[in-house]
């Protein structure tokens, strides 16, 4: 469900801000520090409980108050909802729906959000650990115990590291634990990975990103051995290096062009394509498993494309018909009434 209402208060520059967004596309302009990606990061809140720019959401705090406050109504005529997301220095309170929930997991099931920014490339030229959160947030939302074997997986793996780093003969009795709910979360992430991978290449062929390209997952240990046989086998390393060196806390996705990495082939233009990409195939998926719409942030759309293809990015945003925020500085660039809604931001205020 789309946000027809986000209100935003002493949120960084956005001392009293009122929107009433289109359910497709809203195109936000402004010069820079202007208070377009506080905007963003308002909106990314209500989805995560958290902020992309600051590890401290409490840092989001406008200076000289003591807490911000945002809140957003979502729904159809039928269905409708309301979340709200308060900080100070003392903590984060959250609540669907006027009830307090303690949990930022029941947050995020409530709105999927993605925010594709300048650094978004990292997803494919930083390390596996990028990769893995991507891929497991799209799982967390489509299968509902995914979370529950998730946790006792790295509650077991980090018992079993302890073991090592103390007393080694301790850390076999942690193997079946990580061999049960680690075999579950390579299924679900498995199954997974496959129709994302279908969908990505069918993305990436509507966005005209014409490279040869092979995607591929790497579950994080040798694929013809179980998680047992594996952790079995590779005690006597592990007892060396006093960690757990395979499992699945080591997968990946791999992207390769002629069996060398993407990084090295592709243009910065290209890379950001190809994590457009990935985020509409993403998006795609979860609408086909969950009937969720997945709401989609922009930062700083037009960096590193070109002019051609920032309009085939929104001529495919349109065809996506989710719900899409971007923010641009370049003021010659327009949307149609029919699609969308243009906002404007200049010192903190948003018209």
């Amino acid at each position: 469900m789309a946000f027809d209402l986000i209100r935003i208060n002493d949120l960084r520059n956005l001392t009293n801000c009122e929107i009433a967004p289109h359910t497709g596309l809203n195109l936000i302009k402004g010069e820079n520090g202007s208070g377009k990606t506080s905007l963003l990061e308002a909106i990314y809140i209500l989805g995560r409980g958290r902020s992309f720019r600051d590890k401290q959401i409490s840092n989001a705090v406008q200076r000289g108050k003591s807490s911000f406050t945002v809140f957003g109504k979502k729904g159809s005529k039928f269905n409708k909802s309301a979340i709200g997301v308060s900080c100070s220095k003392k903590g984060t309170n959250l609540s669907i729906d006027g009830e307090k929930i303690s949990k930022l997991s029941l947050l995020a099931k409530e709105t999927p959000i993605h925010i594709v920014t300048p650094k978004s490339q990292e997803l494919i030229e930083d390390g596996s650990s990028v990769r893995r959160r991507f891929l497991d947030w799209g799982v967390f939302h489509v299968e509902p115990l995914y979370q529950q074997f998730s946790f006792r997986y790295q509650r077991a793996l980090s018992q079993r590291n302890k073991s090592l780093r103390e007393s080694w003969k301790t850390a076999n009795i942690w193997n079946k634990e990580l061999h049960e709910s680690g075999s579950k979360i390579q299924e679900y992430r498995e199954i997974y990975f496959e129709r994302l991978k279908e969908q990505l290449l069918i993305q990436m062929e509507m966005l005209e990103v014409k490279y040869d390209l092979e995607v591929a997952f790497y579950q994080g240990w040798p694929k013809e051995q179980t998680i047992k046989k594996m952790l079995d086998d590779g005690m006597a390393g592990d007892k060396n290096r006093k960690f757990t060196r395979m499992g699945p806390h080591r997968a990946d996705i791999n992207f390769k062009i002629k069996s060398d990495k993407f990084n090295k082939w592709g243009s910065r233009g290209h890379l950001k394509l190809v994590v457009f990409a990935l985020f509409f195939a993403q998006a795609n998926v979860i609408k086909s498993m969950t009937n969720k719409e997945t709401i989609l942030l922009v930062d700083d759309l037009t960096a590193e494309l070109d002019e051609k293809n920032v309009e085939r990015v929104i001529a495919h945003m349109i065809n996506q018909k989710n719900q899409t925020f971007f923010t641009t500085t370049d003021y010659r660039l327009c949307i149609e009434r029919n699609v969308g809604k243009m906002f404007h931001v200049e010192h903190g205020v948003v018209s």
